[in-house]
């Protein structure tokens, strides 16, 4: 007499495992189609964000480069919260200085002068300074709130604010002036390294009242006309995003 097997109880044990598996790979792949749409819509969020920055540093570049230079090249209200197609910028219009040299010492000390403007809603307020150099040693950077006396002790004169001091990259710091307007204050940047190094020193600050370092811009001349260097940062915000734009200009006559 021949044994017959009941495969039903097999059957449906294979049922739920291969149930079990198709649910566990149909949440797998739900996860990563949610997880991919999310970073693509991440991106594109932060690049519409990149082009909100990228219309503010045009429009303030539109309004810096009007004519009659005696007006806008003059300008330094920038933008605050200023709405573009669903999103917005913030600008601030900054001096640009180029301030190169060589250490004779371990240390150099570059005093400059920030001001304050009573004159509009929106006056600059960001100190933002890079310095890079050409040899192999490394350099540092450092921002005082004074102008320092002694350069080899600026503790004496002046309290630190900001430093930069990172392995075999260019230094950059930046700083964020509170005095409420209008405010005249002198700031110095210390730069550290070995002596007989050169370095390239780029300081973007809010505009002083007798700022003439630079080349001839047109008529009239003298402050603030006559410096045809300027800095713009440009913040965009879309949605959650933000993203930013630091870039400089000038002007011909």
């Amino acid at each position: 007499m021949k044994l017959r097997h009941n495969h039903n109880g097999a059957s449906v044990i294979s049922v739920v495992l291969i149930l079990a598996v198709m649910t566990t790979l149909g949440a797998v792949f739900a996860s990563l189609f949610s997880t991919g749409v999310e970073e693509a819509t991440g991106e594109a969020v932060s690049t519409r964000a990149l082009y909100q920055a990228e219309a503010g540093v045009e429009t303030a570049t539109g309004r810096l480069k009007k004519n009659p230079v005696s007006i806008n090249w003059g300008w330094q209200e920038g933008y605050k919260d200023k709405v573009l197609s669903g999103g917005s910028f913030d600008v601030e219009v900054l001096e640009y200085e180029a301030r190169d040299s060589v250490l004779a010492a371990p240390y150099s000390c570059e005093p400059f002068e920030n001001v304050i403007t009573s004159a509009g809603a929106n006056p600059a307020r960001t100190i933002y300074a890079v310095a890079a150099w050409a040899s192999t040693m490394d350099m540092a950077i450092e921002l005082y709130d004074n102008n320092v006396t002694d350069c080899a002790d600026p503790s004496a004169s002046a309290n630190l604010l900001a430093s930069s001091n990172t392995s075999a990259k260019p230094e950059r710091l930046r700083y964020w002036v509170s005095a409420a307007a209008p405010a005249t204050l002198t700031y110095t940047i210390r730069v550290t390294g070995t002596p007989g190094d050169g370095y390239t020193l780029r300081i973007a600050h809010p505009q002083e009242a007798a700022f003439g370092t630079g080349r001839t811009c047109g008529a009239p001349a003298g402050p603030p006309y006559d410096e045809c260097m300027r800095a713009l940062i440009s913040l965009g915000r879309y949605a959650n995003a933000r993203r930013e734009v630091f870039t400089g200009l000038t002007r011909n006559p």
